[in-house]
């Protein structure tokens, strides 16, 4: 394994989506000023009469890696292939790492593998933020979305939001939501009392946050968006006009939950920008 501890981890198969992801690792290193491994991970044969890509094929994936990291302006790049689990190979070599980075698709010995293989495993068990380079639908989008709900993860994923604005310039737009599973109202058309009082509360503890954050953070352009609908939902709409969506692993609705949040779950699959999962 290689000896470095800091700086970002490229998974890259070759694919187009890894060449998509190696492209956003290049820039993203290139304003932290941080280095670039990226990892070619060939998975062992589940059976000895199976054939796998010769050498010359992994040679030539490892040298698109390099060039398509450096034409994309990265500098301090290392290319390393390591035998093993993707997975398992993957959280091993960020384990120090400032973050992983995927792309939203890959290859395997039978074609493409969708995300909910490699992506979401190490999106689950990761030790560093996952990042999932999904093509951006808008090319003049200047706002990273975080998802914010008062859990740990969800603060977690807040400082990494403003890390990220601090060194790109962006905005923040701190996105909280509640949607109520019925809205029951009386024969006037109004909701009841308690229903408008916990709508209250939650625009209040979004204010509360954001002007929390920009306390802690003045030198960003931080603002905030209540939303009344499903959370997934809302980042994903969101993401039609951001340059990311952050998010916590987990929110204050799964505490309890071994597997990654249904919300983040979603925002992985349907986000149409880069999506940082942070535990």
């Amino acid at each position: 394994m290689s000896t470095r501890t800091r700086g970002l981890v490229l998974g890259y198969d070759g694919s187009p989506e890894s060449d998509e992801a190696a492209r956003w690792a290049a820039g993203t290193a290139l304003l932290r000023g941080e280095p670039i491994l990226a990892l070619v991970v060939v998975e062992p044969m589940d059976s000895p009469r199976s054939h796998g890509w010769p050498e010359s094929r992994w040679s030539e994936i490892e040298q698109r890696a390099a060039d398509t990291l450096a034409a994309a302006g990265a500098t301090d790049v290392t290319v390393e292939r390591h035998a093993g689990k993707p997975v398992h190979t993957l959280l091993d070599a960020a384990r120090d790492a400032s973050m992983l980075v995927l792309g939203s698709r890959g290859h395997s010995r039978v074609g493409e593998v969708v995300i909910g293989s490699v992506s979401q495993k190490t999106a689950r068990h990761a030790r560093c933020p996952v990042v999932v380079v999904r093509q951006r639908n808008s090319a003049s989008a200047h706002r990273i979305v975080v998802g914010t709900d008062d859990s740990e993860p969800s603060r977690r994923a807040l400082d990494f939001a403003c890390g990220e604005a601090g060194v790109t310039g962006q905005q923040v737009v701190m996105i909280r939501t509640w949607k109520p599973i019925t809205v029951p109202v009386d024969k006037h058309g109004d909701a009841p009392p308690a229903m408008v009082s916990t709508l209250l509360d939650e625009e209040e503890a979004l204010a509360k946050s954001v002007a929390e954050q920009r306390g802690r953070f003045p030198e960003l352009d931080i603002e905030g968006e209540f939303i009344t609908s499903a959370a997934g939902q809302a980042l994903v709409d969101a993401s039609y006009t951001a340059t990311m969506v952050v998010v916590g692993s987990r929110g204050r609705a799964a505490l309890t939950e071994t597997v990654l949040g249904s919300v983040s779950h979603k925002v992985l699959h349907d986000a149409q920008c880069p999506v940082a999962v942070v535990h």
